[in-house]
């Protein structure tokens, strides 16, 4: 069945390339799963090298999609650059302090793994999983399911409430892995906060690469002590001055969301329309 909004010439890149990517990323997966290739000697690197490569897979998969749906949010340059990047700094702010650098100052934290070597991998794995899980929940299915259901501002909203609790709910596969009960909620709740924060970010700037970005650098400044090191890295300070810029960066984004104008995703999409979108509801 055709898409109402659908026009000829709406997916330029060809469709045949993304099944090609897929079926390669489908076995490589698989190789991973199955055959278990030891990558590095060291028991720390293993981990980091093995999440590394399938992640990219999994990004170059979606990166495909999004080509084929011809969604206008892969420019990192996109003009107006530096309005954009100053509308993000408040989710800069939120990703740096999930560092735990009062705690590593203070020597309550400590970096075990110091060579350069686990450094570079470490950034290598959380850039890869930025790019997959952007590309796959904010590039594929937020931009998707806003494609024809922004109409209103309340449609914005529930378009991004559902995507983010979709992204909260998928890290429940961690309790699989082994995870605590405890732990993995705390992950859902800001894995939640997080992708809300993102999927705003890209609405105003409908620039991709500044939610990879800050999802990198969070996970990196979240992830650096418990994966290269030990010790207790949310002191007191810490999480009061967390909670209280969570607060006011949920206040700035939700204000910033509410009087954004829906007809603004126009540029992100080849063929759907705010205009078409209006007509369509009031028949």
């Amino acid at each position: 069945m055709t898409h109402p909004f659908r026009e000829r010439g709406a997916h330029p890149f060809p469709v045949w390339i993304c099944y090609l990517v897929i079926a390669a990323g489908m076995g490589i997966l698989l190789w991973f799963e199955i055959g278990k290739p030891t990558l590095s000697a060291d028991p720390v690197l293993q981990p980091i090298i093995t999440m590394t490569l399938t992640r990219a897979v999994g990004a170059a998969v979606f990166l495909c999609i999004l080509l084929w749906r011809g969604y206008r949010v892969l420019n990192p340059l996109r003009k107006p650059f530096f309005r954009s990047l100053a509308f993000s700094l408040p989710a800069w702010l939120v990703v740096i302090n999930n560092a735990p650098i009062l705690s590593l100052a203070w020597g309550d934290a400590v970096l075990t793994y110091t060579a350069p070597a686990y450094f570079l991998w470490f950034g290598a794995e959380c850039l890869a999983i930025g790019l997959f899980e952007e590309f796959a929940f904010r590039g594929v299915i937020l931009l998707s399911l806003a494609e024809t259901r922004r109409a209103t501002r309340f449609d914005l909203f529930r378009c991004i409430l559902l995507t983010s609790a979709v992204f909260g709910a998928v890290h429940l596969a961690n309790l699989l892995a082994g995870a605590g009960v405890g732990a993995v909620i705390r992950q859902i709740g800001y894995s939640f906060l997080i992708g809300a924060m993102c999927a705003v970010v890209l609405y105003r700037t409908a620039n991709l690469w500044l939610c990879v970005l800050l999802h990198a650098v969070y996970d990196f400044a979240g992830d650096l002590v418990p994966s290269l090191g030990g010790g207790t890295w949310w002191d007191t300070p810490t999480v009061v001055f967390t909670v209280l810029l969570a607060v006011a960066v949920t206040v700035y984004f939700v204000v910033a969301l509410w009087r954004m104008k829906p007809e603004t995703l126009d540029r992100i999409y080849v063929s759907v329309s705010y205009t078409h979108l209006r007509a369509h509801e009031t028949k």
